[in-house]
């Protein structure tokens, strides 16, 4: 975990502008017919490479570098080598790769990574861990889309400093993730197979400021509003500035979550500007839904019947796992389906996802996946990963792969209907099914809690006692030290991380520094 300090240590509206980053070297090995289709563009619904053929994003989520050991899952069971080639094997095409801006300031802790099977990674700090990873998917012909997805690195825990694309409240402004996407534009410039910027993930109310599309920002009321589509379009175009190829993923706000008419108005907050370059992205979960939607599981025991009533009159939605099948299929067109039908952008489901145990989540999943193929819409898994989830007592119950972190030898009823969507797996799982437990509902809220906390789209406004507030700030101190940003006389120069020329020669990486402020004496390896 970085050193932690508080903003009052930053000099107010200073930012880390990181003047000395240049571009990483993509990789030795890359396929060349494979790269030569790159860059990608969008035309209408679709996205295309350069010989105007329709690119499939039949992607999968592989988090951790947005989390609190700020690398990749897996590698400390796994080389990285045979995760990339599971990735490849599966048929996925991309990789949609979270990061948070902690971890590009973070160096890797002790256990994340086994450096007995990827000593290759011994003594990077955690942004140039993320450059091998990225550079080991391209050469398995797997691209990548980074994914701003959490400000500091957190899977469970208290109330969430991650709700919004910034911390009004600590170091991480908006003026500094706009400086922290722009130095990751130019460190992978040069790489053929980052094909896109997912600008921020899942954006929800925080505390008393609201996020809107379009409305523009106020700060006069009780409840203040941050316009997304600023924010986001002003990113876009930056990003555009130093990568003029890049596809430009705009999630829709989460909560309360609404169709798509106002990100495809033309002209309009997005459009035309970004023409050619935009992508909007959507999540789907059983126990997500459309506008004013609550888990069942995050609703309190004593208030299920209040949250009952309020559904009922409609203050509250439906789940979408609560659908009938003609209701989701139709409330799916409504909010993003039309997209495709009237050929304006292309639509990215970028999570969606079950637990293989749970009956009533595998019902959903199936009616929505037929949605899906039926619109044939672009997507993404959630997740990859498997095994212990970061700083939870909880196993993650949607991964795809088996404990060793390779394709499970028995056949699993979720890639099965991935094939409907594309994918085209070169693994052939042998023996019988995934064994299923006999439930007709989930277990209990108290597990469900435990297992998709991180997901409460109200988890940052949830507050029912002045004690469970003040504890829940105190723990989430402790569980996520707030990083220092560098001065200008103690930035470290990450020059010799990313300044890898064609001809170089790449010395063996050194021992792993103690101290953060000497990253610098660092350097990140390229795979060969």
């Amino acid at each position: 975990m970085a050193s932690s300090s508080t903003s009052k240590n930053v000099p107010e509206g200073w930012v880390e502008e990181w003047p000395a980053m240049k571009p990483i070297h993509p990789g030795r090995g890359l396929d060349k017919s494979w790269k030569s289709q790159f860059p990608l563009s969008c035309k209408g619904r679709h996205v295309i490479n350069v010989h105007g053929q329709r690119f499939r994003l039949k992607g999968v989520n592989w988090y951790g570098a947005s989390d609190v050991l700020h690398v990749v899952g897996g590698l400390d069971v796994q080389k990285l080598e045979v995760i990339c080639e599971s990735i490849s094997v599966l048929g996925f095409t991309v990789v949609r790769m979270p990061w948070s801006n902690e971890m590009l300031r973070s160096p890797v802790p002790d256990g994340a990574v086994s450096y007995e099977m990827n000593p290759r990674l011994r003594g990077l700090p955690a942004i140039a861990v993320l450059d091998e990873v990225v550079r080991c998917l391209g050469q398995h012909k797997v691209a990548v889309i980074l994914n701003n997805h959490t400000t500091y690195g957190e899977f469970c825990g208290p109330p969430s400093g991650n709700s919004l694309w910034f911390d009004p409240t600590g170091p991480f402004s908006e003026s500094q993730w706009m400086a922290d996407w722009e130095m990751m534009a130019r460190r992978y410039s040069r790489c053929p197979q980052v094909i896109g910027f997912d600008l921020r993930n899942e954006i929800r109310p925080r505390w008393s400021l609201w996020p809107a599309f379009g409305k523009g920002s106020t700060s006069k009321t009780r409840w203040a509003v941050r316009d997304w589509a600023d924010a986001a379009l002003k990113m876009s175009l930056r990003l555009l500035e130093i990568s003029p190829d890049a596809l430009i993923v705009v999630e829709r706000i989460v909560w309360p979550q609404r169709g798509l008419a106002d990100y495809t108005a033309c002209p309009g907050s997005l459009l035309p500007k970004l023409q050619g370059r935009l992508v909007l992205g959507v999540h789907s979960y059983s126990w997500s839904g459309p506008g004013r939607f609550l888990p069942d599981w995050s609703v309190p025991s004593f208030l299920q019947c209040f949250v009952g009533v309020l559904r009922a009159v409609g203050v509250i939605s439906i789940n979408y796992g609560d659908m009938s099948p003609q209701d989701l299929q139709n409330q799916i067109f409504r909010e993003w389906g039309t997209v495709l039908k009237n050929d304006v952008c292309p639509v990215w489901v970028s999570e969606f996802g079950a637990d293989l145990s749970n009956p009533w989540e595998m019902r959903w999943l199936k009616e929505f996946v037929g949605v899906m193929a039926s619109l044939d819409v672009d997507w993404a898994y959630w997740p990859l990963n498997v095994g212990p989830k970061p700083s939870c007592r909880t196993n993650e119950a949607y991964g795809i792969l088996d404990s060793s972190w390779q394709p499970q030898d028995i056949s699993d009823d979720r890639l099965e209907l991935m094939q409907s969507l594309g994918l085209s797996s070169r693994a052939r799982p042998v023996g019988t099914k995934a064994p299923t437990m006999e439930i007709k509902r989930p277990a209990s809220n108290q597990e469900l809690r435990a297992l998709y906390g991180e997901k409460d789209p109200l988890r940052s406004m949830r507050v029912l006692s002045f004690e469970n507030v003040q504890s829940a700030v105190t723990s989430q101190r402790k569980l996520v030290p707030r990083p220092r940003l560098f001065l200008a006389s103690s930035a470290p120069d990450f020059s010799a991380l990313s300044d890898i020329d064609d001809g170089d020669e790449v010395s063996p990486p050194r021992k792993k520094s103690s101290s953060f402020s000497n990253l610098q004496d660092t350097e990140s390896v390229d795979n060969r």
